[in-house]
C-alpha cells in the first residue's frame, strides 16, 4: 500500500496567499508541500489544493517515508497547524480498524507512531498488524498472515530501538513470542523486561509467565505427549503420562488441568471436576478452568451451576467467543431471553460473521419474534498518546478492548460443548496455544496479538 500511496503524491509550492506564520513556526517558501492526487485523477486541479489535502499529503509522507528529506519539516508544520493531530488520527484509526478498513487504519497508526514514538503508539500499530494477520488467516491467506505477524514483531522491535529497554514494549514482545510458541525468545524478552519493570500487577503476572515458560521448556516433551494423546482421543494413555507428571510435580496446577480436560473428554466428569478444582486450590484461576467445570456440570445436568461457571469464565476472559456463545445458548434454552440477548450481542460484537453465531441469532429471533439490530461499534480512545512516557508505560495496548489477548477461539464443535460450537482450547494450561511450531504456552498476559487460531 505504501508504494501506491506515495506514487500518488504530487508537490506544490506554497501558495502566495497562505499565511506563512503559524505561531512560532515559520513556513519555508522554498520547500514544496505534498498533496495526494484524488482518486481517478492523473493531475491536480486548482480545486484539489486545500489545506486539508496538504495535511493529508504530509500524513502520508510521515506514515510511509520516514527517510524523506523534509520529514522533520512536515512534522513541525503539522504540529503547528493542529497540535492534537496525533490523538485525532489515533481516534480515526480505531474507528477504521473496527470497520475492518485495515489499510487506512495502518496509514493513520503509522503516522501516529512516527509523529509520537511512544510505547502506546508502537503497541497500537503492532496490535493492528495482528488484526490484519487474523483477517488473512480467516481468508486462508498464509502468505499475508505471515507477513503481518512479521510486521507486528518488527514494529515492536523498532519500538525498542526508538525507546530503549521500554518495559511496555518488552512485555508485549514477550507475550507475543509466547503466543507464537517461540518460548526461547519469550523467555529472553521476559528476562529483559524483569530487569527494568516497575513493581506491580503486570510485573507479577509476567514473572509468573516466565516461571511457567521455563517450567514448560524443561518438561516440554511430557506436556506435548499428553496433549497429543488427548487430541488423538487416547485418554487412558494421556492420563498415564499426566499422572506421572503430577507425581513429580504435585504443586503445579497445569498437570491437574490437563488431567481434568482428559477426564472430561473421557466422560469421567466427577473425577474431572476434582482435578479442575485442584487447580483453583493451587492458586490458579483462569477462564478455561471455569469453562471446563461448566462442561462437567452440564454433563451432569446441573445447568444453573454450568451457567455460573461460564459467567465466572466470562469475567476472567471477556473476549472469548466460545464462552459468550455457550452462555447465550444456555440462557436461550432456559428462556432467559434478556440474558441470552446480552450474551449474543457480546458474541456478535466479537465475531458477527461467524456461521454458528448467525445460527444462534436466528434461533433467538425465531424463539422471541424480535430482530437484533445492527452491531454497535465501540470506539475506544486512548489518552496515553498525549501523555508523557511515565503515564503511558502502564498502558500495554491502548486499543486492546481489554483484551483480545492472544486467544480468540478455536472452532472444534466438540460434542460435549453445550451448543456444539467453540471448544475453548486456547487456554488449556500447558496447551494454552498449540501453535505453528507445535509448542504451547501455559499463560498469556494481554499481548498485542488479538485473536487465536480458528
Amino acid at each position: 500500500m505504501n508504494k501506491d500511496k506515495l506514487s500518488r503524491i504530487r508537490y506544490i509550492t506554497i501558495p502566495s496567499d497562505l499565511n506563512t506564520s503559524l505561531g512560532s513556526f515559520k513556513a519555508d517558501l522554498n520547500k514544496k508541500l505534498p498533496i495526494e492526487l484524488p482518486e481517478g485523477k492523473t493531475k491536480l486541479e486548482g480545486k484539489d489544493i486545500t489545506v486539508e489535502a496538504i495535511i493529508a499529503g504530509m500524513v502520508t509522507i510521515i506514515a510511509f517515508d520516514r527517510e524523506h528529506k523534509d520529514f522533520r519539516y512536515y512534522l513541525e508544520f503539522l504540529k503547528a497547524i493542529e497540535p492534537n493531530l496525533a490523538q485525532k488520527l489515533h481516534n480515526a484509526a480505531i474507528a477504521k480498524q473496527d470497520q475492518k478498513d485495515y489499510n487506512f487504519a495502518e496509514e493513520l497508526l503509522l503516522a501516529v507512531y512516527h509523529m509520537l514514538p511512544q510505547s502506546a503508539s508502537c503497541i497500537n500499530l503492532a496490535t493492528l498488524y495482528s488484526y490484519m494477520a487474523f483477517d488473512a488467516r480467516n481468508k486462508n491467506n498464509e502468505e499475508d498472515e505471515d507477513k503481518y505477524i512479521l510486521l507486528a514483531k518488527q514494529t515492536l522491535k523498532d519500538g525498542l530501538k526508538q525507546l530503549g529497554e521500554n518495559e511496555a514494549v518488552l512485555a508485549q514482545l514477550a507475550s507475543f513470542e509466547a503466543y507464537l510458541g517461540n518460548l526461547d525468545e519469550a523467555s529472553e524478552y521476559l528476562d529483559r523486561y524483569l530487569r527494568v519493570a516497575s513493581e506491580g500487577e503486570t510485573k507479577d503476572s509476567l514473572k509468573k509467565l516466565k516461571e511457567e515458560i521455563d517450567f514448560q521448556m524443561l518438561h516440554d516433551n511430557e506436556i506435548k505427549e499428553a496433549y497429543d494423546f488427548i487430541m488423538l482421543g487416547m485418554y487412558d494413555k494421556a492420563l498415564s503420562v499426566i499422572d506421572s507428571f503430577i507425581s513429580s510435580n504435585p504443586k503445579i496446577w497445569n498437570g491437574y488441568f490437563l488431567k481434568g480436560w482428559a477426564l472430561r473428554l473421557a466422560k469421567r466428569c466427577q473425577e474431572a471436576k476434582e482435578a479442575l478444582i485442584k487447580c483453583i486450590e493451587l492458586g490458579e484461576s483462569n477462564a478455561d478452568i471455569y469453562n471446563e467445570l461448566s462442561l462437567c456440570e452440564l454433563d451432569g445436568g446441573n445447568r444453573e451451576l454450568a451457567k455460573a461457571y461460564l459467567e465466572s469464565a466470562a469475567d476472567l476472559d471477556p473476549d472469548s467467543l466460545s464462552i459468550w456463545s455457550n452462555l447465550a445458548f444456555l440462557e436461550m434454552m432456559d428462556q432467559n431471553f434478556d440474558s441470552a440477548r446480552e450474551a449474543l450481542e457480546k458474541a456478535r460484537y466479537l465475531a458477527g460473521n461467524d456461521t454458528l453465531i448467525k445460527e444462534l441469532i436466528k434461533q433467538y429471533e425465531d424463539l422471541t419474534g424480535e430482530k437484533l439490530g445492527d452491531v454497535i461499534v465501540e470506539e475506544l480512545v486512548s489518552e496515553s498518546l498525549i501523555e508523557d512516557e511515565q503515564d503511558e508505560k502502564h498502558s500495554c495496548s491502548c486499543q486492546n478492548h481489554e483484551h483480545h489477548h492472544c486467544s480468540h477461539h478455536h472452532h472444534e464443535g466438540e460434542e460435549h460443548h453445550c451448543c456444539g460450537h467453540h471448544h475453548h482450547k486456547e487456554g488449556h494450561s500447558c496447551s494454552h496455544h498449540h501453535h505453528h511450531d507445535g509448542h504451547c504456552c501455559s499463560h498469556h498476559h494481554g499481548c498485542c496479538h488479538s485473536e487465536d487460531e480458528e
